[in-house]
């Protein structure tokens, strides 16, 4: 028989050619399976014809051309051999799932479960055990796209079904094999000719039985295929069992290396103490909220893994096998600032100080940053206070840098304002007879006075009421519209008059007129006053005390007893020319 072409261009529609297309990943086990149930020999073997070593051929054929498999110890009576052959041992490792291996059938017994037409048959494990995938050895000889159903069996009875399915023609494909034979032996009349050996055929494949999650814990006890059509001939030629992913993957531990880095660098995420295995993907998740929600990261599938978050995160890792699925513990990626903040003041309030004592920082984050600033502003490096008093007048900016682990730069204004000008209150001391009592200062625009409930004080000019206040001591406080402070104390007494009666008898008591200044018109306690000018007169006009001498006192010692007038005149602490009189009466 000529070689079959085989028919493959539906084949990629159907489950069979996709089970058969995925690759088995690595680290699945794999066991070959003892199994009895072969029903045909068909690998010719030693030395002699073809047919004194087979039963029956992998195709159909004719009288004259029908092939079989040989394994390397064969050869024909005439001493030929094929180049290359099937393994005497029938122990092979597929070129398509790396860690598979099969063991065929003996070469010089049964190897094939061979099915020619519409039929079934059964091949039996002699070691029934676990496993979560069943990798069958087949191949067909005269091809077609008939599919096939195989049955898994369990040892409690229950089984797995596995309809369209889809075994190649073992020449002419495309799809990679689990052994590439390499040659094949005629079986006709004339068994000294057909030692064939291309390069690509022939082949045998495998059909991957994935079991679903609930029979993974189930004995396999047997594999049944069956099909409906003549052609072709099916040879099931092997066994091997897979075993990943029995039970729910391990999620372990995620890490996270480095744990803290700056915004948008590498963080390489990995996974501790979890299950390994080659059937299991991959989803790392993210979380930005502590861990209440964790949302999928597109296209982060592999283990190790590598991130650039922004913000602190944690991550955790989904493993997945065959539908089975767990979450590893979560690990945090802490993302540290590249940002830095500096402030004097309160968030909101002007940065305006007066240009007297010290301003230390308020807030300065992260921690283990430098000041600095422009000159002018006398300011300490480290710490950031600022010396007021040794600073110019004026507007700055200060900086503050962090140099590591990720620079960063914050900024800040202040404004050094004046001082306000010394407060003090002309002619002291004060009594509540007195007149207003008049600062010193001339108030700034935007300035303001304040004083204690009691003293009645205008808040613009600072003039106090005598008269309208209680007799008390308070302090004024001269406020600019900077911020700047000023204070004086101020004390308001009790009204103060000239004595009108003396009584000059020697007892001490009211005995002379001393030194008659009108403690009301504001007048130091202690002298001197300028142009001081004190007289007293009797009732008809005639002066009888002339004194330019503050410190005189009018004893009376020449006059007698009766009604006498004075007239006190001098120029007061503000320059301010000043004249009182009164009278006076003497009694003796």
């Amino acid at each position: 028989m000529n070689r079959t072409t085989t028919r493959l261009f539906t084949l990629a529609l159907t489950l069979g050619i996709g089970s058969l297309l995925r690759p088995a990943v690595a680290q699945t086990t794999y066991v070959p399976a003892a199994v009895t149930g072969y029903t045909a020999d068909v690998i010719a073997n030693g030395q002699g014809s073809v047919i004194s070593s087979t039963t029956n051929t992998v195709d159909r054929g004719n009288s004259d051309v029908r092939w079989c498999f040989a394994d390397s110890t064969f050869r024909t009576p005439a001493g030929l051999r094929p180049t290359r052959a099937l393994p005497p041992s029938g122990f092979f490792r597929s070129i398509t799932t790396p860690g598979l291996t099969y063991q065929m059938g003996p070469s010089a017994g049964n190897n094939s479960l061979r099915i020619d037409g519409a039929g079934s048959g059964t091949l039996t494990l002699t070691n029934p055990q676990p496993c979560s995938e069943v990798m069958v050895l087949a191949t067909e000889g005269n091809g077609s796209t008939a599919p096939k159903t195989f049955t898994v069996t369990f040892t409690d009875g229950t089984n797995q079904v596995f309809p369209s399915i889809v075994v190649p023609d073992w020449f002419g494909g495309s799809i990679t094999p689990a052994i590439l034979v390499g040659s094949r032996v005629n079986r006709g009349n004339n068994p000294v000719d057909g030692i064939d050996n291309p390069i690509t055929d022939p082949r045998i494949y495998e059909v991957r039985l994935n079991l679903v999650v609930a029979n993974y814990s189930k004995s396999v006890q047997s594999v049944s295929v069956s099909k409906t059509s003549t052609d072709p001939v099916l040879n099931i030629m092997g066994i091997s069992l897979g075993s990943n992913c029995l039970g729910v993957p391990v999620g372990g531990t995620a890490t996270a290396s480095p744990a803290s880095v700056c915004p948008s660098q590498p963080v390489v995420l990995g996974l501790t103490g979890a299950t390994v295995s080659g059937g299991i993907t991959y989803q790392w998740q993210a979380s930005t909220d502590g861990g209440t929600t964790f949302t999928d990261i597109a296209g982060a599938t592999t283990n190790p893994y590598t991130v650039r978050p922004t913000v602190t995160t944690q991550y955790r890792a989904r493993l997945t096998c065959r539908l089975q699925s767990t979450n590893s513990a979560a690990v945090t990626a802490t993302v540290l600032p590249n940002t830095a903040a500096v402030s004097y003041v309160a968030q909101g309030a002007a940065a305006t100080f007066c240009q007297s004592g010290t301003a230390p920082v308020l807030v300065a984050t992260p921690a283990g940053g430098r000041f600095s600033s422009t000159t002018g502003l006398a300011i300490d490096a480290a710490t950031g206070t600022i010396n007021l008093a040794t600073s110019t007048v004026g507007t700055y900016t200060v900086t503050y840098t962090i140099p590591t682990p990720c620079p960063a730069t914050g900024t800040t204004t202040v404004t050094i304002a004046p001082p306000a000008t010394v407060l003090s209150y002309t002619c002291p001391p004060f009594y509540k007879n007195g007149p207003n009592a008049v600062p010193t200062i001339t108030p700034a625009t935007g300035s303001r006075f304040s004083a204690p409930t009691g003293l009645s004080i205008d808040a613009a000019t600072g003039f106090v009421n005598l008269a309208a206040s209680t007799v008390g001591t308070y302090t004024i406080t001269y406020t600019t519209a900077n911020g700047c402070v000023s204070t004086s104390r101020f004390e308001v007494g009790k009204e103060r008059i000239i004595p009108n009666v003396i009584t000059p008898n020697g007892d001490g008591l009211n005995d002379v007129l001393f030194v008659p200044i009108p403690r009301y018109s504001n007048l130091p306690i202690t002298p001197s006053l300028d142009n001081f000018h004190f007289q007293v007169f009797n009732r008809w006009g005639r002066r009888v005390y002339n004194s330019h001498d503050q410190s005189d006192t009018w004893t009376a010692a020449e006059a007698s007893g009766g009604m006498y007038y004075y007239l006190l005149e001098y120029t007061n602490c503000a320059g301010v020319r000043e004249s009182y009189k009164s009278w006076l009466e003497v009694v003796k």
